[in-house]
């Protein structure tokens, strides 16, 4: 400290050129903007980028590969999308950026169908030990109203609101390429039905807090 004071009352009338002439103001912003970056460094976490439209809250055992996967976006572009890299430690919590892409807009569907059709497709299509728990959620989920796009972003298309970003990978292994097939009755009904059979015979992609088969 007594260092310290004896710079500060150095001579005024020919200050010298070096750091230690800077007015003491200029000092305090010095040592100010420093110890922000010494604060801030350790408590770095995931940053999503502004034009982000879709989040995810992290789970137990996510990791940026799985969830590259799960949200059919390039490991590149979500590490990029969060300002990150793969060392970079997820935190269930953490608040991230999955995706910086338009809402899914939906044409209207080339024929339209009344809920009794799609009430009659949805009894063709399920098992009979199915279908009346199949009507049960398409009733809940868009009112058997086929052409219904909802869920945040309008995420979740037609009569069982399918979650066209989750699930368009394994859909168009299916031959589902486009958001306007899932806007037929028919063709929704199946994903559904294919959709419960890949969680092992399963109601789980529909679950609430309250309703748990």
């Amino acid at each position: 400290m007594a260092e310290w004071g004896a710079l500060l009352r150095r001579c005024p009338c020919k200050a010298d050129r070096g750091f230690k002439s800077l007015p003491l103001r200029q000092i305090h912003r010095f040592f100010a903007v420093s110890l922000a970056i010494i604060v801030l460094v350790p408590n770095a976490q995931v940053a999503a980028a502004s034009s982000c439209i879709q989040y995810h809250s992290a789970k137990p055992n996510d990791s940026w590969t799985r969830l590259a996967a799960r949200f059919n976006t390039p490991l590149s572009e979500l590490l990029a999308l969060n300002n990150a890299t793969t060392e970079t430690k997820m935190f269930v919590g953490d608040r991230v950026c999955v995706s910086t892409k338009s809402a899914v807009v939906a044409p209207a569907p080339a024929a339209q169908f009344t809920r009794k059709q799609s009430r009659v497709i949805i009894r063709e299509v399920w098992p009979d030990e199915l279908e009346e728990t199949a009507l049960f959620v398409a009733q809940r989920e868009s009112n058997l109203v086929h052409s219904v796009v909802g869920g945040k972003g309008n995420c979740c298309i037609g009569l069982f609101q399918i979650y066209w970003s989750v699930h368009r990978s394994w859909l168009a292994a299916s031959g589902v390429t486009t958001v306007e097939q899932l806007l037929n009755p028919r063709t929704n009904a199946e994903a559904a039905l294919a959709l419960y059979r890949r969680n092992g015979n399963s109601w789980r992609p529909w679950w609430t807090s309250s309703w748990r088969p």
